[in-house]
């Protein structure tokens, strides 16, 4: 995918310039064993800049000068040590080792954060504003100029839009494209840099003609969808957008992609079971002894071709008979506030816990590590009468995780779930296999933060 941004990567090629030298000279300056300096600067550097990405340092997003921001960057230099410091600490000089630790930790944490205000300044006070011209006046067009003027890092302006709808929304003037000449001139009068094409109908010969004479080799020009794309992460749902994605999953179908995704699924799915094993057996005893229910309990869920399975997961809550309805989607997603929750079993949600027996699923083949959510099948059925093309996001295995569940978490009503579905097609048009390791590893650092969706 392109960025829209080459500040994204200067910042990562620093994080790793940072990463390296500030551990090579701390090594040196401690005189650790000279045996074990390239290993520990080879997973240093690689750990930091891999728990920054999933830490979202790299998105288009506002890098804001916060407490908040200043806790997630150390915990995730934190993070980033821990591999040295198991290899150091157990094979090397201890003390020595720990001192070496702490010093680079602080280190790299001050010059990421100092780069980091220095670039939060050069972003909002010296950068050059993009001026943005949008083809197009309708639904469309007004909803990609709100998302670029909602992301203030994009520095980007919406100078305005061209089109036959005359009507004033928001902010925007709205010029009308009328003669052959219209289009270069406002081009070069508001001396614009990207123009987005927006309409929702497609254009004719005469105005893609006028186009090509008009548009400057030097400025960038994007369809609506791909540029929505590129800022949110998401996919524009349509009724033209949705064809497009029926042609391009039809036309990548790979035998290859699901013999390595079944693969990957397998062993994924084993590993977390072996290694979450001890955890899932105390979950398992403590919820029988709390009501004398059983601890395990299956669900109809909704999988790839609209087809009914049953997943199994730890029961978190007190028993109950529950038929959801497009008026309590919050409590049919089983929010923690619910009183249904057993209380001690808040947490064990919130690091999904309770979703790992799910994993049996996975080798049986009835979804995937990464995917759409498996959703409910009493659910699924409300959803589908409300939400236009929600049946398409069954075209792929349902996922223990996935993009929407990393990005956005919950859905409290129907918008969120909109929201969401903009997430999963984003995931069909775009799976691999490499994406969905990362998707993983970062679903497993959320969980264990309790942010995972």
């Amino acid at each position: 995918m392109n960025l829209l941004s080459r500040s994204i990567v200067i910042m990562f090629l620093f994080d790793i310039v940072v990463y390296l030298f500030s551990t090579i000279f701390w090594f040196d300056y401690f005189k650790l064993p000279l045996n074990f300096m390239d290993l520990t600067v080879m997973i240093t550097v690689l750990s930091g800049v891999l728990v920054l990405f999933l830490k979202d340092n790299y998105k288009v997003r506002e890098f804001n000068v916060t407490l908040k921001n200043y806790y997630l960057l150390f915990e995730g230099v934190v993070f980033s040590q821990i591999p040295a410091a198991i290899l150091l600490l157990m094979f090397a000089d201890s003390v020595n080792s720990l001192e070496f630790l702490l010093v680079n930790l602080l280190t790299i944490f001050v010059l990421l954060r100092t780069y980091r205000v220095l670039f939060h300044y050069y972003l909002f006070n010296i950068k050059r504003i993009k001026n943005v011209l949008i083809v197009g006046a309708g639904k469309n067009a007004h909803l990609m100029a709100d998302e670029i003027i909602n992301k203030k890092a994009l520095k980007m302006n919406v100078v305005g839009f061209i089109g036959d709808n005359e009507d004033k929304i928001s902010n925007y003037s709205v010029k009308t494209l009328a003669k052959s000449s219209s289009l270069q001139d406002v081009i070069r009068a508001n001396k614009i840099d990207i123009v987005i094409i927006a309409t929702e109908q497609y254009l004719d010969e005469t105005v893609l003609t006028d186009m090509v004479k008009s548009i400057p080799k030097g400025v960038k020009i994007y369809e609506m969808q791909d540029f929505y794309e590129m800022v949110t992460g998401k996919y524009f749902v349509d009724s033209v957008s949705i064809n497009n994605l029926f042609f391009h999953y039809m036309k990548n179908r790979s035998v290859l992609y699901d013999i390595c995704k079944r693969i990957y699924d397998v062993i994924a799915a084993t590993i977390i079971l072996l290694v979450t094993f001890p955890i899932l057996l105390y979950i398992a005893i403590r919820v029988k002894l709390t009501d004398g229910g059983e601890p395990i309990y299956t669900q109809n869920r909704i999988g790839k071709d609209g087809k009914v399975f049953k997943a199994y997961k730890l029961r978190t809550m007190y028993k109950n008979d529950y038929i959801p309805t497009s008026n309590n989607l919050e409590l049919a997603n089983g929010q923690d506030s619910d009183s249904r929750v057993i209380p001690w079993c808040k947490f064990v949600r919130k690091a999904r816990f309770d979703e790992i027996p799910q994993m049996v699923n996975i080798l049986k083949g009835d979804m995937s590590i990464v995917g759409p959510r498996a959703e409910w099948e009493d659910l699924v059925h409300v959803y589908c009468q409300e939400i236009p093309m929600h049946k398409c996001r069954h075209w792929v295995k349902t996922g223990w995780t996935g993009w929407a569940q990393i990005n956005q978490g919950h859905c409290f009503n129907g918008d969120d779930e909109k929201h969401k579905l903009e997430y999963d097609f984003y995931y069909i048009k775009h799976r691999n296999v490499f994406w969905e390791i990362l998707i993983l590893i970062k679903a497993i650092f959320l969980a264990l933060g309790a942010r995972h969706g």
